[in-house]
């Protein structure tokens, strides 16, 4: 049972995008085993996809959702999907800083759609949350390297993303075991439509080796990792929830610096602290646990 403390929402969503940061990692290594571009996500998202199936069989009701919570769990699948798909199509860090753009979009919805105030905080995190993308991406790697279809999609991620939390927020307290299940449904099947507009031909007999290890990890990954995001998502106004799974940059940004040599010096530093101080202004000082719903 998760305790529902003021700070549980804060500290799980910390949690959860940390576990985010790693994500690339097992979509990297199905790419050494020949599973190029969404390939390697497909059996990832499928094994979650069966354990989501699982959740469904122990506990049919939970599929009871308002229509909104829905739509917000669908957008999730394509968020997840998006994402997995760009780090094959860019380098990490990018893929991750660009979708982590995520909290502009969702400052946006809080105050055109959802009425929220915008605060002279939310001035000041927008800022050093942006000015830390140009720096982590002007370093060695950054914009003069080219823009790809990566980029596009990491930004295009984002933006379901900060729609996704929004719908979720405004729906309530709902079965989280249901939305974790329809997220996963459509991460399956969104992961499936890339594979079949992706030139790349399908190393069936390659990939036989990686599958179960791949459907393993989906299914232990993804499930948990999902339910505290959405968790989270149902207790956090959508631009604090934002901000605070930029902690990704912690995990993802570092590990593929280390892991795979990608540019990582002071000026991404410099790029990353501005990214959390951003989060800590948005929680702190606007008080993100104050914006929960109760």
């Amino acid at each position: 049972m998760i305790r529902t403390g003021p700070a549980a929402p804060v500290i799980l969503a910390f949690v959860a995008a940390a576990l985010w940061g790693l994500w690339w990692v097992p979509v990297r290594w199905l790419q050494t085993q020949g599973l190029d571009g969404a390939q390697g996500g497909l059996v990832l998202t499928a094994g979650g996809m069966l354990g989501g199936l699982v959740l469904v069989l122990l506990r049919p009701d939970c599929l009871r959702l308002p229509r909104r919570a829905w739509i917000g769990a669908a957008l999730v699948g394509v968020a997840f999907t998006t994402y997995s798909a760009a780090l094959n199509y860019t380098d990490v860090v990018r893929a991750i800083l660009l979708f982590y753009l995520a909290p502009v979009w969702s400052k946006i919805i809080e105050r055109v759609f959802l009425g929220l105030p915008w605060h002279w905080t939310s001035t000041v995190a927008l800022i050093a949350a942006l000015g830390g993308a140009m720096l982590l991406l002007g370093g060695g790697g950054g914009f003069d390297a080219g823009f790809r279809s990566g980029d596009i999609i990491a930004i295009l991620s984002g933006m379901s993303w900060s729609a996704a939390a929004a719908l979720i927020f405004v729906s309530g307290r709902t079965d989280v075991r249901g939305l974790t299940a329809v997220s996963l449904g459509f991460t399956c099947l969104m992961s499936l439509m890339f594979v079949l507009v992706d030139p790349a031909p399908v190393p069936w007999a390659q990939m036989i080796p990686a599958i179960g290890p791949a459907l393993a990890v989906g299914a232990a990954y993804a499930i948990p990792v999902l339910f505290l995001t959405m968790w989270s998502a149902q207790r956090l106004a959508p631009a604090t929830l934002s901000f605070l799974l930029t902690a990704e940059l912690l995990t993802g940004v570092t590990s593929g610096a280390i892991w795979l040599d990608e540019p990582f010096g002071w000026v991404q530093a410099v790029g990353a602290a501005l990214i959390l101080v951003a989060a800590l202004t948005e929680v702190f000082f606007r008080g993100g646990t104050g914006q929960a719903r109760t």
